[in-house]
């Protein structure tokens, strides 16, 4: 009996990240979860994992994908910040975004290349942000940590040149979310994006179907 393939979902109990484990499960991925602090396949714990962390990530990644070979990874961990100008804005909340925005994605991408460069095959795609494209009022942090998030995903896609491993991210507009719903009351939901839609966009790109897309900024808004 052929062994269904692997999948690693990072933020899995996540609004996005819980769409994208529903939809790769639907296309046949066996998928293990990062929830957090821990690793979860097949409803069981199996590692504790830190993300901001190269080496407990790169563990992680190998206890989750033993006896398996991992086809796909999609990471959807990042913070959002907004509401303060550039001249008020702490270190702190420049220092937060970076770990959690820009390291993650680098500990992530260094774990699954360790595991797909031996193998010569696989698909990663990493959630970014429209506001990686151009400044916004009042998120310099924010905007900063994606651009650097954007760049670093396109630069290490280049690395991979002439193997048959893809590197993608997704910009998504205002997601539908409980958390946005209520944090923007008066804002019209029916203009923003469904987590579904989103969850679609990533399951493509970490198909076989996406083979031929490398290094792209895929946009997901309405128009």
């Amino acid at each position: 009996m052929t062994q269904p393939p692997l999948a690693i979902v990072t933020g899995a109990n996540g609004n996005l990240g819980s769409a994208v484990v529903t939809r790769l499960q639907a296309d046949g991925f066996t998928v293990a979860q990062v929830e957090r602090s821990r690793i979860v396949l097949n409803g069981a714990p199996i590692a504790d994992v830190d993300l901001t962390d190269a080496a407990s990530t790169r563990r992680g990644f190998a206890l989750a994908a033993q006896g398996a070979e991992l086809r796909a990874v999609v990471h959807t961990v990042g913070t959002f910040r907004a509401g303060t100008p550039l001249v008020d804005t702490p270190d702190a909340e420049f220092l937060e975004l970076f770990q959690t925005n820009v390291m993650t994605t680098l500990h992530v991408v260094q774990a699954s290349l360790a595991l797909m460069l031996p193998q010569r095959a696989g698909r990663i795609a990493a959630v970014a942000s429209l506001d990686a494209l151009t400044g916004v009022a009042q998120r310099a942090a924010y905007g900063a940590s994606k651009a650097a998030q954007l760049r670093m995903i396109e630069s290490a896609a280049a690395d991979l040149h002439g193997t048959r491993i893809t590197l993608n991210a997704v910009l998504p507009s205002t997601m539908d979310t409980p958390q946005n719903r209520a944090a923007m009351p008066g804002a019209d939901p029916s203009r923003w994006v469904k987590l579904e839609e989103v969850a679609n966009v990533l399951a493509f790109l970490v198909s076989d179907a996406a083979s031929a897309i490398q290094g792209q900024a895929i946009r997901v808004e309405r128009s």
